[in-house]
């Protein structure tokens, strides 16, 4: 989802992306204000970048709170339902993570106290203090807020930044009152047993708030109850899974003996050898067992089939941009730095040379199977077995 996108730029060390689809936001808003001509189309787009340059400050807020922490941000990227700002991981204490949670909620209320107290100021106090009771002071902020004016702009962020206060504290997980929720929780209880509740907590908001937005026929705020849902739950199988493993390092999960190919091997002969190889990909090693790179089944199969020279080396398909990992590292972090998209893994010693594999579908069985034999030991020595 967050693939396709344009970098618009790096604020404060972290870069920033619009997400493709806000290009149609702006086409939507520009339509529903054609009939207002050039200016009117001018002032709804122009006030629809400034809610998102309200939102965009807010995901900083968090960037920047959770950096005090020594957790960096890998990016933040707009959409058209708000923003996100992916951090390397969330702190684990819980006192931090409420201050990463409740920085975000609070530049809204900054931007909201300047706004506020510039219109008090410069000519909104009949606007915010003067309106009398009924229809028409809500009769008088919708002829403002119709009309292009810096008055009405202002009136907008404004309102803008309260709403995503009020919003962004409903208790639903990974919203931040649901982490504000779960770091309270995690005072007195487990991480792991805090993020389930939370995240139960932040399901039935969910639910709630796509039943009353349905039935006032509002499908954007479904469409954002049904996202809160989805990533509240998925962060919550993530938890469970970091929460797995913590503790453990790359030695004690991975397969110490796996299949090999060597980099003069021929194509011929390696499309054989596959009969005998279990996995998707199988790491390919020079004589002296360093990991050149790894070779995928996939690739092979299309070489295959596209008549690639059967006398092509080993080496030269190989994946030289796989990611390797050490004997020693902690798992936890070896997870979250190399994502999702790659599954196995060469393991390498300090020497760089080959000494197991990672294999992320089966690390969690293997994790608790290290818990339950304590067998966190290096592999005895023996020969790998090298298919060359």
């Amino acid at each position: 989802m967050l693939n396709s996108r344009l970098k618009i730029g790096k604020y404060f060390g972290i870069q920033l992306y619009v997400h493709w689809t806000f290009a149609l936001l702006i086409g939507f808003v520009a339509f529903m204000a054609r009939d207002g001509g050039s200016v009117a189309v001018a002032y709804g787009v122009l006030r629809l970048l400034g809610m998102f340059l309200c939102v965009t400050l807010h995901e900083y807020g968090h960037a920047l709170a959770a950096r005090r922490f020594d957790v960096p941000t890998l990016d933040i990227t707009l959409l058209p339902i708000g923003g996100v700002a992916r951090l390397e991981r969330m702190p684990r204490v819980p006192w931090q993570e409420l201050v990463v949670a409740v920085a975000g909620p609070a530049v809204n209320v900054v931007i909201a106290t300047v706004l506020g107290t510039g219109l008090l100021i410069y000519g909104g106090t009949q606007l915010l203090l003067g309106w009398p009771a009924g229809d028409d002071m809500i009769g008088s902020l919708e002829r403002v807020l119709a009309q292009p004016s810096w008055l009405g702009f202002a009136i907008t962020l404004l309102i803008v930044n309260v709403m995503l206060v009020v919003f962004n504290l409903i208790p639903a997980f990974p919203m931040d009152g649901g982490r504000v929720l779960r770091s309270l929780l995690a005072m007195i209880t487990s991480y792991r047993r805090a993020t389930v509740i939370a995240s139960r907590i932040g399901l039935v908001c969910a639910v709630v708030m796509a039943l009353f937005a349905f039935r006032a026929g509002a499908p954007i705020p479904v469409l954002i109850a049904m996202f809160i849902g989805y990533v509240g739950l998925a962060e919550a199988r993530q938890v469970e899974v970091m929460e797995s493993v913590r503790g453990l390092t790359v030695r004690g999960v991975m397969v110490t003996h796996p299949p090999t190919v060597a980099m003069d091997m021929p194509l011929r002969e390696a499309a054989r050898r596959w009969r005998t190889i279990p996995t998707q990909g199988v790491p390919v090693v020079s004589l002296v067992q360093s990991v050149v790179g790894m070779l995928w089944l996939k690739d092979v199969t299309e070489a295959i089939e596209q008549r690639v020279d059967p006398l092509t080396p080993a080496g030269q398909m190989a994946d030289h941009d796989a990611a390797v990992v050490r004997i020693d590292d902690d798992l936890e972090s070896v997870m979250v730095a190399v994502g999702t998209k790659q599954r196995l893994f060469p393991v390498v010693d300090h020497d760089q040379r080959l000494v197991g594999m990672l294999d992320f579908d089966s690390v969690l069985a293997r994790g608790r199977l290290s818990r339950q034999f304590r067998d966190d030991t290096p592999p005895p020595e023996e020969r790998l077995d090298v298919v060359s």
